[in-house]
């Protein structure tokens, strides 16, 4: 008989690293359970004196396969856990912020990258659950909307703290040359994440477009694209990018 691995022991495993938080998070999407997958994002922690040892390498993703994808319930579920991993690791960098060093910066552009591949995980998985039906109820809209949301908005507050309070502190703390050193082209692993996020948005909007909602008693109608501040609707998308995009050329500016 297989012993299975307690969520406790893979995220031991997990936290040591860059390779091993991919090589196990990665193991844990294809195979465990949705209840098992929201627990490991739920306790995955990166110790702060973690750093990356290859900090300019280049941003590794998620493989994430069509079988792997549950239903709404279930994905919403996995989404909560991944929120509290990306609320958890946000609060790493507001700490960094308030004690900036050279030495730190390794662990909050390790935090910055694991933050990258799995917002890009969690969109590749809505994309996924959205193709799975072509015509939803109202609750399983909503959990959509509600996903989409999370994810985009918190890669937003990690791009706020990074180009914010944390680059602010350190370039006081450290002499810019040794910064500029460090970080050397990582604007550029931002750049690219921000254009891909746009194309993400463009592929769930045509996908908006294909689908019905169906609310009981009531005929099929088009999925809204704006309901409770949706990111799907113009107005909050447009101001959503520009918060976006002015961030990412902060930082840019910061170390070029």
């Amino acid at each position: 008989m297989t012993k299975v691995s307690t969520i406790s022991s893979l995220v031991r495993v997990a936290s040591k690293g860059e390779p091993n938080f991919i090589e196990v998070a990665q193991n844990v999407l294809e195979t465990e359970s949705p209840e098992r997958i929201a627990d490991f994002f739920d306790k995955m922690n990166i110790p702060r004196s973690v750093g990356c040892d290859a900090v300019l390498a280049p941003v590794a993703t998620f493989t994430v396969k069509k079988e792997s994808i549950g239903d709404f319930a279930q994905e919403r579920a996995i989404s909560a856990g991944i929120q509290k991993y990306m609320d958890r690791h946000q609060r790493k960098i507001k700490w960094h912020a308030g004690h900036p060093s050279l030495e730190g910066s390794e662990n909050v552009l390790l935090v910055m990258r694991c933050a990258m591949t799995v917002t890009t995980m969690r969109l590749d998985r809505l994309i996924y659950l959205l193709n799975s039906k072509d015509e939803l109820t109202p609750v399983e809209w909503a959990y959509s909307r509600e996903m989409m949301n999370r994810s985009y908005l918190s890669f937003r507050n990690f791009l706020d703290l990074l180009s914010g309070p944390w680059i602010d502190a350190v370039q006081m703390a450290v002499p810019r040359e040794d910064l500029v050193e460090k970080l050397g082209n990582f604007y550029e692993f931002i750049d690219a994440r921000v254009r891909t996020l746009e194309e993400y948005r463009v592929k769930i909007e045509e996908r908006r477009a294909e689908l019905t909602v169906s609310p009981v008693g009531y005929p099929p109608v088009k999925p809204p694209n704006y309901f409770g501040g949706d990111l799907l609707s113009r107005g909050p998308w447009k101001q959503f990018w520009n918060n976006i995009d002015n961030r990412a050329h902060t930082f840019r500016e910061a170390i070029g």
